[in-house]
């Protein structure tokens, strides 16, 4: 297992796929924080480190969907180059392929969301004034992150299930975003006009759950939830998605 996660981690990293996405968010990090600064400099009293810094709580939702992105840097159009067949002709086990290739998938997530997030803190406590509520902007984005965490590693792998399951690499995207993003509005609308419970399933979904995250600051319990809901989507969706792999004939 681990020649195989060197190989995947190797094929990853020397890809300028992830640098120029990485990059690109970057950027988009760098504009806000002009943003941010430049409100300041205007005299805006309210923009400070602890209201510039804690809009990575508002954001978090956001982490969901960028797992199509690292799933997609991992997978790379295997169904389409034939490579994935080859692995599995060359003996190796379908287990140890799924499970390296959400493994390296996971971990190029946390990598880059600890880059994006902390040279965006970093930045805004350069940049930004600071009051006595410093202490709680960081206090409050440990809260949003530690709740994110098993929510964005449930997203993970409900993301790598589609791309394992679906042949096409941009319809699995698009499945993807169905079932992180769309699927909870229906779940809305059949809360309200069919059955209550269809809204009791949405609220137990990870974009629902992170969105409602940052209003309940620093509410322990919640956070276990997020725990205990991630955790179960996550074994869930590689039971569902390493069982149909495991059946499924590879051409």
């Amino acid at each position: 297992m681990r020649n195989y996660l060197a190989a995947e981690c190797y094929k990853v990293f020397r890809r300028k796929y992830l640098y120029i996405t990485l990059l690109a968010v970057l950027a988009l990090e760098g504009l806000l924080l002009w943003g941010c600064w430049l409100t300041s400099s205007w005299g805006n009293e309210g923009m400070s480190f602890y209201s510039a810094s804690t809009l990575v709580v508002a954001m978090l939702g956001i982490g969901v969907y960028a797992t199509i992105l690292t799933c997609d840097m991992v997978f790379s159009e295997q169904y389409k180059q034939n490579t994935l067949k080859n692995e599995v002709a060359y003996g190796l086990p379908r287990v140890r392929v799924y499970l390296g290739k959400l493994a390296v998938s996971t971990l190029i997530s946390l990598l880059s969301a600890v880059v994006m997030v902390t040279l965006y803190v970093a930045g805004c406590w350069v940049l930004l004034p600071h009051d006595a509520q410093d202490g709680a902007a960081m206090a409050l984005i440990g809260y949003g992150l530690l709740g994110a965490l098993p929510l964005w590693l449930a997203a993970q792998g409900i993301t790598m299930a589609c791309y394992f399951l679906v042949r096409n690499t941009t319809l699995a995207a698009f499945v993807s975003v169905g079932l992180l993003g769309v699927l909870p509005g229906i779940f809305q609308v059949m809360g309200l006009l069919v059955h209550p419970a269809f809204e009791t399933v949405r609220q137990l979904m990870p974009t629902v759950m992170l969105e409602t995250l940052p209003y309940l600051a620093f509410q322990w319990d919640y956070v276990g939830r997020c725990w205990l809901v991630g955790l179960g989507l996550l074994l869930l969706s590689v039971a569902v998605g390493l069982t149909a792999f495991e059946k499924r004939e590879i051409h």
